[in-house]
Formats: C-alpha cells, sequence, structure tokens
C-alpha cells in the first residue's frame, strides 16, 4: 500500500488533501474530510534542542532566584556575554560578578524569555536567537530587549559561550514582511491526480499577505481555504494562520535559513485530531521553489514524509491576436 499526499505548497504547512491507496485498488470519490491540517505542525524537539532549551530554562530560574553562581556555571570557562550598551565581561568569574551586582540591586529581578529559533550551525554549535523580557522590581514596567547565543558542545555537553543583548529594532509589519515580497502572484502545483492553485496578495495596508488556495482531486473541486501571514510583534517572529472549507486550521511560526523557510505548525483537523510537521519552502529562482514535509503526525500517528514537490508560478493568459487595424473598404 502505498500513501500519496497532494499538498498545496506555499501555505507552508497548512494545506493537505491526504489520499490512502492500495497499489491495484482505485482511489476513493473523495478524499478524506478535515485533512488540511494534517501537513502542519510543530515535531517533537531533538534532544539537542531539548538540552538548549532547557539550558534557557535554567538560566531563567537561575536568575529569578538570584544565583548568579549557578547561572554562571551554564557558561563556557571562557565565554562572553555583551551588553546592550557594548559593554563585554569574559569569563565565568566576570559573568558571575556582573549578574551579581544586578542581584544586589535588583533583588525582586525576573526575567522571561522567548526563544524565537535555534539553529545548528554544526552539530556542536548552535545559535539561539529570542527575545527577553526583564522587571526590576513588583511596580516596575517590563523591559524588553532581543538576544542572541552562542552555544556549544562539550563532552556531550551543551553550554553557553556567548551571549549578546541585541538592539530593539522597531520595524513596522510591512518591513518585517518585505522579505516574502516575492510570494505575490499565482502558483501552480500540479500532479497526474492534482491539481492546487495558491494566490497571495497583500492586503490594502499591506501588514498581512493574505493566500487562497484550490485543490482539484482527479479534475473535481477537494477543498478550498485560506491562509493569512503577519509580523508578530511580541515574540518577533514571522506568524500564519490558516483554514480550510473542511474544518480544519493551523497556526504556524516561521523562520528563515538562507533561501529557505522553515515553518513548523501546529493543527486541529475537522475530526479534533491534533495534526504536526515541519514544512520547508525553498526559493529555487524568482518563478520556482520546491516544497516539503517532515516530522508528520495526525492524532499521535506518525504519517510519511511529502516531498520536495517542484511549485512554479502560474504563466500570465496568452495575449489575444493584435487587432485588425486595416482600413475596410
Amino acid at each position: 500500500m502505498r500513501s500519496t499526499w497532494i499538498v498545496a505548497w506555499l501555505t507552508l504547512a497548512a494545506v493537505a488533501v491526504a489520499v490512502l491507496a492500495a497499489q491495484d485498488t482505485p482511489a476513493p470519490e473523495n478524499p478524506p474530510a478535515g485533512a488540511a491540517v494534517a501537513a502542519a505542525a510543530a515535531p517533537a524537539a531533538t534532544p539537542d534542542e531539548m538540552a538548549i532549551r532547557g539550558a534557557a530554562a535554567a538560566f531563567a530560574k537561575a536568575y529569578n532566584a538570584g544565583n548568579a553562581k549557578t547561572l554562571a556555571a551554564l557558561f563556557t570557562p571562557n565565554a562572553e556575554i555583551v551588553d546592550e550598551e557594548g559593554n563585554a565581561y569574559q569569563g565565568r568569574e566576570a559573568i558571575e560578578e556582573v549578574f551579581a551586582g544586578i542581584f544586589r540591586e535588583h533583588p525582586a529581578g525576573r526575567i522571561a524569555l522567548a526563544i524565537g529559533s535555534i539553529r545548528f550551525v554544526s552539530p556542536t554549535v548552535a545559535i539561539e536567537d529570542g527575545t527577553s523580557e526583564v522587571t526590576r522590581g513588583p511596580d516596575q514596567p517590563a523591559e524588553r530587549s532581543r538576544y542572541a547565543v552562542v552555544h556549544v558542545k562539550q563532552l556531550g555537553t551543551w553550554q553557553m559561550a556567548s551571549a549578546r543583548d541585541l538592539a530593539d529594532e522597531t520595524l513596522s509589519a510591512q518591513e518585517q514582511l518585505k522579505v516574502l515580497e516575492w510570494m505575490v502572484g499565482d502558483w501552480v502545483d500540479e500532479s497526474p491526480e492534482a491539481l492546487v492553485v495558491t494566490s497571495y496578495r497583500w492586503t490594502d495596508n499591506r501588514c498581512f499577505l493574505l493566500g487562497e488556495f484550490t485543490v482539484k482531486w482527479q479534475g473535481r473541486p477537494a477543498m478550498t481555504g485560506s491562509q493569512r501571514i503577519g509580523w508578530d510583534p511580541l515574540a518577533r517572529t514571522i506568524r500564519s494562520w490558516v483554514f480550510d472549507s473542511e474544518g480544519g486550521f493551523g497556526e504556524g511560526v516561521w523562520t528563515r535559513d538562507g533561501n529557505r523557510w522553515i515553518v513548523k505548525m501546529t493543527g486541529v483537523t475537522r475530526e479534533g485530531k491534533v495534526a504536526s510537521a515541519t514544512n520547508v519552502t525553498t526559493r529555487v529562482s524568482k518563478d520556482r521553489m520546491s516544497w516539503e514535509s517532515r516530522d508528520r503526525m495526525v492524532g499521535g500517528e506518525a504519517q510519511p514524509d511529502v516531498g520536495p514537490i517542484p511549485i512554479v508560478r502560474k504563466p500570465p493568459p496568452p495575449k489575444g491576436p493584435p487587432a485588425d487595424t486595416r482600413p475596410r473598404p
């Protein structure tokens, strides 16, 4: 038995028609309802990613307990931290002193971290990006800033080698979404069994990208849906929401990796099953890209990976013959 997934490409994780067919059995008349989100959502983290997330949680716990020694032990012996003003401190002892001074000045201080992404540069080096929210005291307003941490794996243990506070640049939603402007237009993924057409356009104020998709199975309408892509100013990431005509819906968080977009999504099918996947779209050229979906789960059951699937920009309609301007007798 083989499993065939017809995927509506640049909804980047949310649109799929799942069709199970035996090798020598005719396909069912209609694909299963509510399967649009079966291609969506976040897979279980790898052990290395879990270890890095654990290090971030341990950092916040030590900070909120005012324990500078435990906090400094999370760093490598020669680690460096750099604050938003550019002041650098190197070595565990210096790092411990810096945080000990902060805790003496603000004993009721608290920190909350929101990890935006974790990128593995190599098997032993990873970069964590996110935002921190620091409260100096019970009646003090929270101070938000961006940060970047370089983690290294030594003797099987992940530690922080560098931590840097970044200036919190306030860019508009339009500026943040400009990196996806190439999506605007009509795109098509056509297979022998299915045709998926997706169209993207800006909202009037260009704060969101709106997508509409249609799926035809063996020439018959099978599913429609819509997607909205926007900038989340709190999490400081691109986020998307998708809804299909069968009652399924999902939400995705986007991370850019060169010419690839990695979208981790969570969703629910019409039947109430939780669906998850990591979807990757690679921009090959102005009018071509590929789409794939990995680590797919539906209702707690693993599903086969999909793709890569080639996607092309829909060509404009052919122009009619030139008008006959010759004078008539």
